[in-house]
């Protein structure tokens, strides 16, 4: 994340509601706005509906559908009967996973102050269970509750009513405000449509249904904000909105603290109401008289959630920071926008934006909350500074660490007229010296690294590989002779691979991958539970297959994602346990991709001729354009992942009813879908699994192994992992995977890979994960770090939804890797294992070298105290030959000096260094030390030799 600061550079509350508000904009305009609004400057804003199932395109999906866009038209033909109508969709908002508590707990630690929640959109839908909407709410269809519930005291009646204690009770709960979106018009309702045909000369749609609803909305669940919208169509005069706001002001529970927006009707727009939103998004970018507020969403292209969103969709934590200072700085608010989804989960990537904005507000909220606009806005020299003030003192939010860590203001000067003006840095100790110039004022920033900011820095280094020869070696079918096959050389160069875990259990999208083993083999309540919870009596998993749908699965936005995260290889799950292949399998006829769910070969490829001659029966095979060939279109290599065995496979389940002295499983399934594979596909990696209820001999893998590097199209180039049977792991295999998150931590003799994943709780994608079930970004690193240091390859595991997409939170950890090792790859990519991986004095330094140990890289994880590395493991590079050492990304060298056995190396200021690497709280910089040939003789002088080394 980008630096955001205030400075502290030196040293209203408005007036109380009263009176009687008579139904006229002139009256109603002169209602004081109540100051809670003002102070709390930043809001959530909540999209949620029945638009949230097909979560495609917008929530106006309904509009553009109806209307006929060809997106919109050609969705629903591709996925649903000609029958299909919108109401359809009603059965599928389940809100199986909402948690009110959760949510408020979340919006709370954004630093948000209030929440409006669409309690009805254009669509009509209710979420509360509304007299006037009768069959079409959430009580009756979708979730069966009320989603806004709250209990309140009526005033009128001094009467305590109970509702359902949803997000209402959760929010208040949390001493946040609570409000509601209101559409007043709705697309196809009837009584909308003849008044409209009617030119609102009738006003039936009004009378019997808008007005009512609006009070009951009040009445019951007492919103501090009434966010009206969906007028434009008719005047107010047709809305009676100044009659509702009369009674809203006057007599209504709220009377004293509630506020309104400005959309009542065509033209009052930016000219009447509480707080101004004018248009979505409004951001005028300079002092406003009235209060406005400035209500925009976190994905760019929707208010309502949608499964097709790409993380290039999402506004970063800069842009919702930048977005923020803009606002407040000019007087507005902010109402930020998340689309929960139709189980009611806030998305990772929503969360993780929202707990950023929190963390820099914990810092700097004192220049946002209860501020008011400054004399000037934004600064006069530096375009990337905004001011706010709250008597006595002045703030300026720098959006850019400043070059060379000063910092011109040309709007500041009469602030400096005394020499008593005091500026510090919110957040850190101190005050930061200043000069006044003619016109402009120059303040000195201290060194970046002691500014509330982390480092991390890395290195690298693996055991030795041999290339493969193109020799005429034949492998017998015993481990002892397929051990003494060299590893190929492209897999320890690469380091890093994807791993895919994708299936059918992608669609209950609940526990993990291994659902349906939870639910009908261990029988966990958990699983039994959300079953029956959430599905029909008699359900059978298989029935599951038909929504793994994959309508939105892009390989080769895919492919560019995986090239993007610095990934050299990727690797596929064509089958897992639950026996479900993700390609046409002769041997898995009707459960598979081709037969049932997306209808079609999600691993397909089409091969080139070159490859095309080296298949043993030497024909052309012509596949599916899929994600084989576009990984290796964009220069990846590309394996699959294939589980032995099947959970509830009847033939699996006799052998092993016998004791697995029968192999009726293996020799008309397993071995001729696994040969299947291979000369179909030709992967470079066979990724076995589930072989852990059988010895090796029930799989007949050496047998399988040496046909696969003797006879198969892919013999000089595939590797293959060690999960073969009992007693195999960590013992035989081209590479050791031994257990899942297998990170020994030392050097180990033979190539080993870490498969790990972003979501610590499970492979497969889960519609319930939380923040903090990801790893964050410093966390990757670290593990990679770890991993290559000690001769490992890291394969790092994402699960795509069913339909194919990599969820925003997914993409972003990949794409930050990728960022890093655009700078660092040098000592990642190719490298070896040094003497030494962890340095001895400072833990989070890690080490590698290249293959010509011409350079060591020092890996270090955090930026060191100071800006000294004390180094104890290196020091005999430094004392017995000439160095050089200096930080990837940057230009000159380091000076370093050896005592004591120590050698200490002087880190730059950090702000000079790779900012564009700077993401929350920790920067990631990679050292290296260049060693040449030419040696210094032994000097006495330990002072001398010290200033000749420097």
């Amino acid at each position: 994340m980008a630096p955001y600061l205030f400075l502290l550079l030196l040293c209203g509350t408005l007036n109380k509601v009263s009176g009687k508000f008579e139904p006229t904009w002139d009256s109603l305009d002169n209602r004081t706005i109540p100051d809670w609004y003002d102070k709390a400057k930043i809001g959530i804003f909540l999209h949620w509906g029945v638009y949230s199932v097909p979560s495609f395109g917008s929530e106006w999906f309904w509009h553009y559908w109806r209307e006929g866009n060809q997106d919109y038209v050609d969705f629903m033909e591709k996925n649903y009967p000609p029958s299909f109508t919108y109401q359809d969709f009603a059965k599928e908002f389940t809100a199986e996973f909402y948690d009110p508590t959760q949510w408020a707990s979340l919006f709370e630690k954004s630093g948000a102050k209030y929440v409006v929640l669409t309690s009805k959109h254009h669509e009509g839908f209710a979420l509360w269970p509304s007299k006037y909407s009768y069959s079409w709410n959430a009580n009756d269809l979708g979730p069966h509750r009320d989603l806004i519930g709250s209990y309140i005291l009526s005033k009128q009646r001094t009467l305590l009513l109970f509702y359902s204690g949803d997000l209402a009770d959760a929010i208040k709960e949390k001493g946040l405000h609570f409000g509601l979106y209101h559409s007043l018009f709705e697309w196809y309702h009837p009584l909308y449509q003849n008044d409209k045909l009617n030119n609102w000369s009738t006003t039936e749609f009004v009378d019997w249904k808008v007005m009512l609803e609006m009070k009951e909305l009040v009445t019951n669940y007492q919103p501090e904000v009434v966010w009206s919208d969906g007028d434009g169509e008719a005047p107010d005069t047709y809305w009676k909105s100044t009659e509702f706001i009369a009674w809203l002001y006057n007599e209504s529970p709220v009377k004293d603290v509630v506020v309104v927006n400005d959309r009542w009707g065509s033209g009052i727009s930016c000219k009447h109401g509480d707080f101004y939103t004018c248009a979505d998004r409004y951001n005028p970018g300079h002092l406003l008289l009235h209060k406005w507020e400035n209500c925009m969403t976190v994905d760019k292209k929707s208010w309502g959630y949608r499964r097709n969103a790409v993380l290039s969709d999402i506004l970063t934590t800069h842009e919702l920071i930048v977005t923020l200072t803009e606002t407040v700085s000019c007087g507005g608010n902010i109402l930020i926008n998340v689309g929960p989804t139709k189980a009611g989960i806030i998305i990772p990537v929503f969360q993780e934006r929202l707990l950023d904005l929190g963390t820099w507000l914990s810092i700097n909220g004192e220049a946002i909350y209860e501020s008011s606009p400054w004399t000037v806005q934004n600064d006069t020299l530096t375009s990337g500074v905004w001011y706010t003030t709250k008597s006595p003192s002045v703030y300026a939010v720098i959006l850019n660490w400043p070059d060379n860590n000063i910092l011109n203001l040309g709007a500041v000067n009469s602030l400096f007229e005394s020499t008593d003006t005091q500026v510090t840095l919110l957040g850190n100790d101190g005050q930061l010296p200043w000069v006044v110039g003619a016109d402009q004022v120059t303040v000195t920033f201290p060194d970046k690294a002691d500014v509330l900011t982390e480092i991390t820095l890395g290195y690298n280094r693996s055991p030795k590989i041999i290339e493969v020869p193109s020799s005429k070696i034949r492998y017998e079918p015993t481990w002892e002779s397929l051990d003494t096959r060299p590893i190929p050389k492209w897999f320890d160069e690469a380091k890093i691979g994807i791993f895919i875990h994708w299936g059918v259990f992608s669609v209950p999208s609940f526990g993990g991958e291994w659902f349906w083993e939870d639910w009908k083999g261990s029988k966990s309540k958990k699983f039994v539970d959300f079953i029956e919870n959430n599905y029909s009596p008699g359900f059978s998993y298989q029935e599951f297959a038909k929504d793994f749908t994959a309508e939105f699965f892009n390989p080769d936005d895919w492919a560019q994602l995986f090239k993007n995260a610095g990934a050299k290889y990727v690797v596929l799950t064509s089958k897992h346990h639950e026996g479900y292949t993700l390609w046409p399998s002769k041997y898995s006829f009707g459960w598979n991709a081709k037969d049932i769910g997306p209808h079609r070969d999600l691993i397909g490829q089409l091969i080139s001729n070159h490859e095309l001659r080296t298949i043993s029966n030497n024909k052309s095979i012509d596949f599916p354009d899929d994600l084989a060939k576009a990984v290796r279109d964009n220069g990846l290599t590309f394996g699959v992942y294939h589980s032995l065995y099947e959970w509830f496979n009847p033939i699996y389940l006799a052998d092993k009813n016998n004791s697995f002295v029968t192999q009726d499983f293996v020799n008309n399934k397993i071995l001729p879908e696994m040969y299947e594979l291979i000369n179909n596909y030709q992967p470079s990696v066979l990724w076995s699994d589930g072989d852990w209820e059988a010895n090796d001999t029930y799989w007949r893998a050496t047998e399988f192994l040496a046909w696969l590097y003797n006879d198969s199209p892919v013999k000089d180039t595939v590797l293959v992992n060690d999960r073969w049977g009992i007693g195999i792991p960590c013992q035989h295999g081209d590479f050791y995977s031994c257990k899942d998150r297998y990170n020994p931590g030392v050097l180990q003799s033979h190539k080993w890979e870490n498969a790990m994943t972003l979501d610590k709780e499970s492979w497969g994608y889960r519609r319930d994960a939380n923040l903090s079930d990801y790893l964050t970004t410093h966390d990757l690193l670290k593990i990679l770090t770890e991993t290559v240091s000690c001769g490992g390859n890291i394969l790092i595991n994402i699960g795509p939804t069913k339909e194919g997409t990599i969820v925003p939170i997914f993409q972003e950890r990949l794409l930050n890797l990728g960022k890093w090792l655009s700078v660092n790859g040098e000592a990642i990519y190719k490298s070896k294992s040094w003497t030494v991986q962890n340095d001895t004095l400072t833990s989070n330094v890690w080490y590698t070298t290249d293959s010509d140990k011409n350079n060591v890289y020092a890996i270090v994880l955090q930026w060191p105290d100071n800006n000294i590395l004390q180094l104890k493991s290196a020091v005999d590079i430094f004392t017995n030959s000439t160095v050089t050492a200096s930080l990837l990304g940057t230009s000159g060298s380091l000076k370093w000096i050896v005592s004591d056995e120590i050698v200490r190396i002087h880190f730059p200021d950090k702000a000079t260094v790779t900012s564009d690497w700077a993401w929350p709280k920790i920067l990631y910089v990679t050292t290296k030390v260049q060693t040449f040939l030419k040696y210094l003789q032994t000097c006495s002088d330990m002072n001398l030799r010290e200033k000749v080394l420097t």
